[in-house]
């Protein structure tokens, strides 16, 4: 993404002389419209710049401050705060997604945040909670939710039982392969997608509700147990191929707007593509497990956070109550179409009759917070070949065992404990 150039307009010498004639008339009123020396540095991605335009004017009035706008592609912005943020150059207040939250606060890039009381319910806290402290204020929500062809199904699954119902008829047979079935598809070998499964059959990623990186639980009994469920998919149903990590997601996508797959399973970032096709579709809450238990999906989102390198602390967190509020948060969602983490808002969002908005809401209940220790990072590609493995035929506890192993070598590698 490339920088928006500011342009610095040449007017302090004629506001000087403009002083100084005022003062030889001997005045002793002061310009309601001098300009103020606070200036907030903002960064967001490019998609949030006319949102931020649109509400900082009652900002800049209220603390009589100027908002100095930026875009940069937020990922960009967040791996460029430890070298800008010394530098001078980084932001105040940017924007991270949940897991990016705990490495960054690790490495001391993010200052700690308050949160106003009320505005989030348990769930939303912690998705800004890095080792018992708050860095950042939650704005959006998302999670993975079940999109469903009204012309196939009448109804919204609430079990797996009944999609494995679904998958016994002939008629949604794989084209190429008619001893396979795609009513239903799943990108389970991407384990943002898997990870409910696990956590769903008793399995986890870290100990302790996932603040413990010592404990990785993706090879315990609930876990192994996961694994099966997800291989009887890939050897039953799913046609050969359907593992692939790199085109099963654009499979799965076809199959569904073409009208030959019935279920799938996908996150809100998919309404785009799904609202370009021809098919009428709806959105539901993730279904239950054959156990009877909920598919425990992450919860994600973003929140907006502040640099510990910000000379205006105290200012950069009354801009994050102001853009976290009913209101703005609200806007939030009219503009961009994001679901926003602020309760109030959320509820009149959901009382708009979205069916997208109500799956999230309703999803997002049951979710795990994304995972924001910095480890975390060591686990996403091991996990996902404990699920291809498995997918491809391997036996699942070695499948999980080797996976595990992987992960915990590579965090002793490079999160060594302190002596």
């Amino acid at each position: 993404m490339s920088k928006l150039g500011w342009k610095k307009i040449g007017v302090s010498a004629l506001a000087a002389g403009m002083l100084l004639s005022l003062a030889a008339c001997g005045s002793n009123k002061k310009s309601s419209t001098s300009s103020s020396s606070k200036v907030l540095k903002v960064s967001v991605d490019p998609t949030y710049k006319s949102y931020v335009n649109s509400i900082k004017s009652k900002f800049e009035k209220k603390y009589n401050v100027k908002i100095k706008l930026s875009t940069k592609a937020m990922l960009d912005e967040d791996s460029a705060l430890g070298l800008d943020g010394p530098a001078g150059k980084g932001p105040d207040v940017t924007i991270a997604p949940y897991d990016r939250i705990g490495g960054l606060a690790r490495q001391g890039q993010l200052a700690q945040a308050k949160l106003v009381s009320g505005r989030y319910n348990k769930l939303g806290q912690k998705t800004v909670v890095y080792n018992k402290k708050t860095y950042g204020a939650p704005i959006t929500i998302e999670s993975l939710v079940m999109y469903y062809n009204k012309n196939l199904v009448k109804t919204a699954p609430t079990s797996f039982n009944q999609i494995e119902k679904l998958m016994q008829n002939s008629k949604y047979a794989y084209k190429n392969d008619k001893t396979k079935n795609v009513a239903f598809l799943a990108q389970w070998t991407n384990f943002y997608n898997s990870y409910g499964v696990f956590k769903g059959y008793g399995g986890y990623v870290f100990g302790n509700n996932n603040t413990d990186a010592t404990d990785v639980g993706l090879n315990n009994s609930g876990s192994v147990k996961a694994l099966e469920f997800i291989q009887k998919y890939y050897k039953n149903y799913w046609p050969k191929g359907t593992q692939d990590i790199n085109s099963n997601e654009n499979f799965m996508i076809d199959s569904f707007t073409s009208g030959k797959t019935a279920i799938i399973l996908d996150g809100p970032w998919e309404t785009t593509t799904l609202n370009k096709s021809n098919i009428k579709y709806g959105v539901a809450e993730l279904p239950k497990l054959p156990n009877g238990k909920r598919y425990q999906a992450f919860g994600g989102g973003k929140a907006w956070v502040i640099s510990n390198y910000s000379k205006n602390k105290g200012l950069a967190q009354k801009w994050l109550n102001y853009v976290t509020d009913n209101s703005n948060q609200t806007k939030l969602y009219k503009q961009a179409s994001e679901i926003p983490a602020n309760l109030t808002a959320r509820k009149a969002a959901v009382k708009a009759g979205n069916e997208l908005t109500t799956a999230v809401d309703n999803q997002f209940k049951y979710d795990t917070p994304l995972i924001n220790l910095p480890e975390m990072a060591e686990v996403w590609d091991p996990a996902q070949t404990i699920v291809t493995n498995a997918a491809n035929g391997m036996n699942a506890k070695t499948a999980a065992d080797k996976g595990v192993k992987t992960i915990q070598q590579n965090i002793k590698q490079k999160y060594p404990k302190d002596k």
